[in-house]
């Protein structure tokens, strides 16, 4: 008797391949997402922490789908733009100022 259980044939676990589809496209769109959102803060738009935290789920519903390598890259892309954001609105970013203070022009 085997200690490591029943033998698996390797072609057995084969994913749905439709599944793994949707969780591309939903981590494309994550990319997509983070991606805008550092563009966005670049050229001076608010920075926009939504976006991030959108990409981020995307990215967990893409792993649960199957697309498991993409959805950690997409993660972790969110994440960081998330921070960036985070960094850009304060001001912590060379060249740009921070969102927050901006103040109404005297007529």
């Amino acid at each position: 008797m085997d200690r490591d259980g029943p033998e698996k044939n390797p072609g057995e676990e084969r994913e749905d391949p439709l599944g793994l589809l949707a969780g591309r496209i939903s981590c494309l769109g994550g990319i997509l997402l983070g991606l805008g959102g550092v563009v966005l803060a670049f050229l001076g738009g608010s920075p926009n922490i939504s976006v991030g935290a959108v990409g981020i789920g995307l990215g967990v519903l893409g792993y649960f789908l199957g697309a498991r390598r993409l959805a950690v890259v997409t993660v972790v892309l969110c994440v960081a733009a998330l921070f960036f954001g985070l960094m850009a609105s304060q001001g912590l970013i060379p060249g740009l100022g921070p969102f927050d203070h901006r103040y109404p022009t005297a007529r």
